[in-house]
């Protein structure tokens, strides 16, 4: 039986990538990111620093590296030092629940809607009400008073007129308006629509017709526009663009230069980085784009990473072998590991790290060094218990999480409220 040399197979599935790529109508620069990436994925990643001894029955590593220190700016746009250090780190294992730490963000929610209806809240509209999406055929989202029980519907008679098996998809507070996005029917097509609202109540005004992929796809705000990923007709992970419609309407539009980007975790942000490459290796550099202002910033991945690492603004997190949290600069230098297993996620414009520690979601604010940790009833998962949609595998772009607290209470944190 002839078999093939690993080191030809490889060489050949190369070639037969480049050969693919060259015949998509792609631009060059995002092509070459995809070949480079399928040569990467075979080739082993260099962990300098790092020493593996075979024995016969075990394989004992033993980190042995030293990280060159780079001087940065000594401030972030949030007044805090850029680089994270072992005594600016808070005591995950000790940390307060945050209706202790940030009182005043903290709001109780009640199990349903006055009429009965199941809900989900998707942000924060000013010190007494919420925004939500209640489940079912809605054309619109709904300011609610928790406290009152007072709702207030954001949709007038111009969306409802001619709508039929509406859905809400996407819903937020946008300064003194509401933007929302719904699908449904009208005159027996399939309609896709986005509106806007004043906060206060007034005239609703329809401000474009969307495409398929902003309904089902994340839409996150990027000063005053919205922007999504949509995915084109090929089958390569960079045929992705970034998608803009503006606050006061008009025309969805790509974002220049935005092929091959997909969001950040920071809201407004998007990223070069594919969240989880497709050739099985991490990807060790990023370019980081502020939609709404062009600034772009570089990321370097510190050898000692072991997977993926998620960038923000200012700094960049991650986990080290073993699955133990770590933390870095931009550039890789002053990396951190703590002894401790789990994730974090940049957030809010870089300033909060929200993830998970010991299975318990954590809220961190690097801006005031406060953290808070999250208790939840884990036997209610928002499925079998259908009094409301509470989410337990967060997205670190709300501005709002809910958690239903371990006596069965619903709560929100406001993240918008933390400082």
């Amino acid at each position: 039986m002839n078999t093939e040399p690993l080191d030809g197979r490889d060489e050949r599935v190369r070639a037969a990538v480049r050969d693919h790529v060259a015949a998509l109508t792609v631009p060059a620069p995002d092509l070459a990111r995809v070949v480079a990436r399928a040569e990467g994925g075979a080739r082993p990643r260099r962990r300098s620093g790092w020493v593996v001894q075979a024995a016969a029955a075990a394989v004992a590593v033993v980190v042995c590296a030293t990280v060159a220190v780079v001087v940065l700016p000594s401030k972030s746009q949030h007044g805090v030092a850029p680089v994270v250090s072992a005594d600016r780190v808070p005591d995950f294992a000790n940390l307060a629940g945050p209706e202790v730490v940030w009182p005043d963000a903290v709001r109780r929610l009640p199990g349903r809607l006055p009429d009965g209806s199941v809900y989900r809240v998707v942000d924060s509209a000013g010190a007494d009400e919420v925004l939500v999406v209640p489940d079912g055929r809605a054309a619109g989202p709904l300011l609610f008073n928790p406290d009152s029980g007072v709702v207030r519907p954001v949709a007038t008679g111009l969306v409802t007129d001619g709508l039929s098996a509406s859905r809400v998809t996407m819903a937020r507070v946008a300064g003194d308006r509401v933007v929302w996005f719904v699908q449904g029917r009208r005159g027996g097509s399939v309609v896709r629509e986005a509106w806007s609202a004043p906060l206060a109540g007034g005239e609703v005004r329809r401000l474009a017709d969307l495409p398929a992929s902003a309904v089902e796809g994340r839409v996150v705000l990027a000063g005053e526009a919205l922007i999504w990923e949509q995915h084109g007709p090929g089958q390569g992970q960079d045929d992705i663009v970034i998608r803009r419609l503006s606050l006061n309407g008009g025309s969805v539009a790509d974002v220049p230069g935005s092929r091959g980007y997909w969001l950040s975790t920071v809201p407004g942000w998007i990223t070069s980085q594919y969240p989880g490459t497709p050739f099985g290796e991490p990807e060790r550099t990023g370019t980081l784009v502020e939609v709404a202002t062009g600034r772009r910033v570089q990321w370097k991945a510190n050898d000692e990473f072991e997977w993926t690492v998620a960038c923000g603004p200012d700094w960049c997190t991650g986990s080290a072998v073993g699955g133990y949290i770590a933390f870095q600069d931009l550039d890789g230098s002053r990396y951190l590991e703590l002894k401790q297993k789990g994730h974090f996620d940049p957030s809010r414009d870089g300033r909060l790290a929200i993830g998970t520690v010991a299975q318990r979601w954590v809220v961190w604010d690097r801006g005031s060094g406060k953290a808070a940790t999250i208790a939840q009833d884990l036997s209610k998962n928002g499925i079998t218990d259908r009094s409301i949609s509470v989410r337990y595998d967060y997205d670190p772009r709300s501005p709002v999480l809910t958690w239903q607290s371990l006596d069965g209470t619903y709560m929100m944190l406001d993240l918008k409220r933390l400082w």
